[in-house]
């Protein structure tokens, strides 16, 4: 088995060189740290093995999710859990909850237990708390997650050709007054959702698009958002595209609370294809987004980094999404 040694010999450093790069100091230049990491992939090397419990002698990758809320994120945990274990790779979650200063504390333990792969899933705390990894060669997928400079591999959805078709299909219903729900800003997917709306209404001047005041993902967002809407300038709207599947749920409520039938009086779309969606009254229609296809995705490419079996430059993986059409939207209008 290669050891320490073995790693600082052929990189061509002392085995100090070595320890601060798999620590992911600072003071060491990218030419050495490139050498180094190079030649742990070379020979194999696990960063101190007989420190290890016996438990985490197996390969192990940490997954870290902003919430088990809803969802969204259980289901792409589920395809994550399924593919690992048919490799015999051990998962871990954490979730910090979109704190920075959880997020930061979660991230330093992974990094000082040495484990071998991190699937990200949102970090508000920003780029700089995965540099150490970056540094070390510690394999990193963003999940659900833009990084806009390429340090490591991804797997997103294409948010924003999802959120186009939505307003393309109640375009062609003949909806030209649109009630948008609109998700949190330190979303990614909601941030481009939301440009996908703007682009749409940029280029078709015969639709009024009003977007909310307020903003979230849960219910009780998209039920505030109708109901103050609707207090505040009346029906202005013909249709309601909710942010996602659970959002849309509150505007449902929101909409039968003012007396309003769905569809007869408003159309609502929603997005994600919820596993509730199609029992709702009326089955909404929706925009499918993979999350299973996700989490095996993620679950691959982490693998495939941590075994070196892929390949060396960053991957960028954008998986589709589809409408489903079912009763929540009418065709109005000639």
């Amino acid at each position: 088995m290669p050891n320490i040694h073995d790693v600082a010999k052929l990189a061509g450093v002392s085995i100090a060189t070595v320890s601060r790069v798999i620590n992911g100091a600072e003071k060491v230049s990218e030419e050495t740290r490139r050498k180094v990491i190079s030649a742990i992939k070379q020979l194999g090397y696990k960063p101190m093995p007989s420190l290890r419990k016996a438990s985490e002698l197996l390969y192990n990758i940490r997954v870290l999710v902003p919430s088990l809320k809803g969802y969204h994120y259980t289901e792409i945990l589920m395809g994550i859990e399924e593919y690992s274990n048919k490799h015999d790779f051990e998962v871990m979650v954490s979730v910090p909850k979109l704190i920075p200063e959880e997020e930061k504390h979660v991230l330093d333990q992974y990094f000082k237990r040495k484990i071998d792969g991190v699937i990200l899933c949102e970090l508000s705390g920003g780029v700089n708390f995965i540099k150490p990894f970056i540094k070390s060669g510690i394999p990193i997928v963003a999940l659900d997650y833009d990084i806009e400079e390429i340090l490591c591999d991804s797997v997103n959805i294409d948010n924003f050709s999802g959120a186009m078709s939505a307003l393309k299909y109640l375009y062609s219903n003949g909806h030209k007054k649109i009630l948008y729900l609109r998700g949190p800003k330190y979303s990614p997917a909601a941030v481009n959702r939301e440009k996908a709306v703007k682009k749409f209404q940029d280029k078709h001047k015969d639709v009024e698009i009003f977007l909310s005041e307020n903003e979230g993902y849960n219910p009780e967002d998209g039920y505030l958002a109708v109901e103050r809407h609707l207090k505040k300038h009346g029906l202005s709207f013909t249709a309601v595209f909710a942010i996602n599947d659970w959002a849309a749920i509150g505007t449902m409520r929101a909409l039968r609370e003012a007396g309003l039938a769905i569809p007869e009086d408003v159309s609502v779309i929603g997005y994600d294809n919820a596993p509730y969606s199609e029992f709702l009254y009326p089955p909404l229609t929706t925009i499918h987004q993979p999350r299973w296809e996700m989490g095996q995705t993620a679950a691959q490419l982490i693998i495939e980094r941590i075994t070196k079996t892929g390949p060396k430059i960053p991957r960028n993986v954008i998986l589709p999404t589809k409408l489903i059409e079912r009763a929540s939207v009418k065709k109005i209008g000639a």
